[in-house]
C-alpha cells in the first residue's frame, strides 16, 4: 500500500505543480483540489502509521499544504511535495527490494 498510496500522492502534486493548468483547476474548483491533497496527504499519513513506514513526507506535505492558499508560494510549495514524494517513492522502493535479499 506503501507504493500506490506515494504515487497518488506525487502524482496529484505534480498535476497541481504544472504553471497555468495547476492554477486553473485549483481557482476553477474554488481551492477545493487543495482540501482534496490535505485529505490525501492525510490517508498517507494513516497508512504510513498502519504500515510502520516513515512519516515525515506526509506531515511535511500536511503542513505546506495551508500554505497553497497564497499564490505566489503555492506553485513553489506543489514542487516541492511533489519532490518529496518522489524521493520518498524511491527510498521506500529501495528499502523494500533491500529486505527481500
Amino acid at each position: 500500500m506503501f507504493i500506490l498510496t506515494t504515487l497518488i500522492a506525487f502524482l496529484y502534486e505534480l498535476y497541481l505543480a504544472i504553471p497555468i493548468i495547476g492554477g486553473l483547476t485549483v481557482l476553477g474548483t474554488g481551492f477545493g483540489t487543495v482540501t482534496v491533497a490535505f485529505v490525501i496527504h492525510g490517508i498517507v499519513l494513516l497508512f504510513r502509521f498502519v504500515n510502520g513506514r516513515s512519516k515525515a513526507v506526509p506531515i511535511i506535505a500536511l503542513l505546506l499544504t495551508f500554505l497553497t492558499f497564497i499564490p505566489g508560494i503555492a506553485w513553489l510549495t506543489h514542487t516541492l511535495i511533489a519532490i518529496m514524494y518522489l524521493i520518498d517513492l524511491f527510498v521506500g522502493l529501495f528499502a523494500s527490494n533491500k529486505k527481500n535479499y
